[in-house]
């Protein structure tokens, strides 16, 4: 028998039909579920690609199969890497369900494009965080926009993520919001205007380190003064909160900062120690040579307590004398030097955020 609800759409004339059809097809990516299909793809399909692997060997022994798992995820791991250079490209388009009546798209997608993007951003660079026996995860506390010019509707753009900087508990992560110019198409730097007095004007990089952190975790730096930030550091921020387009001639149309941990149900993972078990590290290492950090990270995951590393994330890391962390030795020299000189940009914008807290 035949819903009322379906009866009454086949009664429908031939126009109509045609219309709501259309209608379907333009809000298609604002559908129920399709936020979440586009944001949790990346992990189902990680998932799917290790048991796709594991299947793959199941006429190996117990420890044929383990090595042979270990060995997939260290196939997957951005091991030897340096976190700043690791960008994540995103490409989409303001589609008309995205865009608004100004036609342009809308300053809510923004973050809702950003959501796929950190996503996608985790399953690759922090696969590790999503094993079996681990279960991470990542909540978002904060994300700030800057919005510089609108991306017209029915245009492609493309977002790309880098590392901004991370604290003993807070990781900051840069989104912009690029388009690229038409070809034959000669662009000009767009220069904007100076800021209002009053307005947050800090520097980009800049000595600090979290220290308000709710979870107590270990200050390493302490956050310097206005007084304290470099002439010419100044004069580079100032340069680069004016120029409207990148190295490679696309155009910057939103600069975004967002705010998020590790957590393994309530407890926080400081951010070095994730990027450490997932292979960053300063020095000259490859997946044939790996840093002596993910040695000790497999030495965790092939332990005969399959909870081991779970167990060493959730707080067991502070067993470990200070001179022994090995994951801080992983993250030093100049990877440490411009993680602080980065921080102190993030960390101002958080606390300033903060502030009306109290309003």
């Amino acid at each position: 028998m035949v819903s009322p609800l379906v009866d009454r759409l086949l009664s429908l004339s031939t126009p109509l039909k045609y219309f709501l059809a259309l209608l379907l097809l333009i809000n298609i990516r604002s559908f129920p579920l399709a936020w979440h299909f586009r944001v949790l793809a990346p992990y189902y399909n990680l998932r799917m690609w290790h048991r796709l692997h594991r299947l793959s060997t199941v006429h190996k022994n117990k420890v044929g199969k383990k090595i042979a798992s270990q060995a997939w995820w260290d196939s997957m791991s951005p091991i030897g890497q340096n976190p700043f250079v690791m960008t994540m490209n995103y490409y989409n388009w303001a589609s008309l369900d995205e865009s608004d009546f100004n036609l342009h798209l809308s300053n809510s997608c923004y973050a809702k494009t950003l959501d796929s993007v950190r996503f996608r951003w985790a399953c690759k660079y922090a696969p590790q965080l999503f094993r079996e026996g681990v279960d991470g995860y990542i909540p978002l506390a904060a994300t700030h926009f800057l919005y510089l010019r609108e991306i017209p509707i029915l245009a492609s753009y493309e977002v790309r993520l880098t590392l901004g900087s991370w604290g003993d508990k807070w990781m900051y992560a840069v989104g912009k919001f690029v388009t690229k110019p038409k070809k034959g198409r000669k662009t000009e730097k767009k220069v904007a205007p100076s800021p209002a007095p009053g307005v947050f004007n800090g520097p980009i990089r800049t000595p600090a380190d979290d220290i308000t952190a709710p979870t107590p975790l270990e200050a390493s730096t302490p956050l310097l003064t206005a007084a304290d930030h470099p002439a010419d550091l100044r004069k580079l921020a100032a340069k680069l909160a004016t120029t409207h387009e990148e190295l490679d001639g696309a155009i910057v149309h939103c600069i975004s900062i967002s705010q998020f941990c590790f957590k393994i149900g309530r407890i926080t993972i400081p951010p070095a120690l994730v990027l450490a078990i997932n292979g960053f590290s300063v020095g000259d290492y490859s997946l044939e040579n790996p840093p002596p950090s993910y040695v000790a990270t497999k030495k965790l995951f092939e332990q005969p307590d399959s909870k081991a590393m779970k167990k060493f994330l959730m707080g067991g890391w502070r067993d470990v004398p200070k001179e022994e962390r090995w994951w801080e030795v992983a993250l030093g020299g100049d990877i440490e030097k411009m993680r602080v000189e980065r921080l102190t940009a993030m960390e101002e914008i958080r606390l300033g955020m903060d502030a009306p807290k109290a309003y």
